[in-house]
């Protein structure tokens, strides 16, 4: 993350990682609060660790991470928005102007975050790499910022069932998520019975929704 991003962020939290209660021990600055939890989440250190390097007890260094994690899901919904208006357009032009594909609002994929074995079913858990994971489905604009998420399945599941169970599915007949029969692309996984292919003169293929 660049420290310009880091401050950024940092500026939009810090209100919500202040403490309203003056008593007790001293207030851990909201910086590092939001520095140790994103040390957390870039890395696979230890709580032990990175206690140790954030000079907090263990237990405080778990708090920070899920308050920083809870204060990041509080400003999701205003970083994390499907186009709409304008912004429309101007993604069909992005998309057009790096590939060629006309009226595309978005890229989809899946991908897998690695988890400890759980201990209760983990082998539902396991994905086609044998690897513990739960599925995160991302759509990015042309220029690769996020448009809509969806996490939490397990690993086994793949990726056309969690499209199907995602809100997106129910998207696909809303005109004022795909006007003018716009549509995502994305690789083979997204191929559905309700889905029409076209073949573009490009080297890969391009499924309409």
């Amino acid at each position: 993350m660049l420290p310009g991003t880091f401050e950024y962020l940092l500026s939009i939290i810090e209100p919500i990682l202040l403490r309203e209660k003056t008593e007790g021990a001293p207030m851990i600055s909201p910086r590092k609060q939001c520095l140790l939890a994103l040390w957390r989440l870039a890395t696979p250190d230890s709580l032990r660790s990175i206690s140790d390097r954030f000079n907090v007890g263990r237990s405080t260094a778990l708090y920070i991470t899920r308050r920083v994690i809870n204060a990041l899901i509080e400003l999701a919904p205003t970083v994390i928005k499907w186009p709409t208006n304008e912004r429309v357009g101007q993604v069909w032009a992005g998309f057009e102007a790096n590939s060629g594909f006309p009226k595309v609002i978005g890229a989809i994929d899946g991908t897998h975050i690695n988890i400890p074995a759980p201990k209760d079913d983990p082998a539902a858990y396991v994905n086609r790499k044998s690897h513990h994971s739960i599925q995160l489905q991302a759509i990015c604009d042309h220029t690769c910022q996020f448009i809509h998420c969806y996490v939490g399945h397990v690993g086994s599941v793949h990726d056309q069932r969690v499209f199907r169970l995602s809100e997106v599915q129910s998207y696909l007949g809303d005109v004022s998520k795909f006007p003018q029969d716009c549509h995502l692309v994305g690789d083979l996984a997204y191929k559905f019975a309700n889905t029409v292919s076209r073949q573009w003169p490009y080297d890969t293929t391009s499924t309409k929704l």
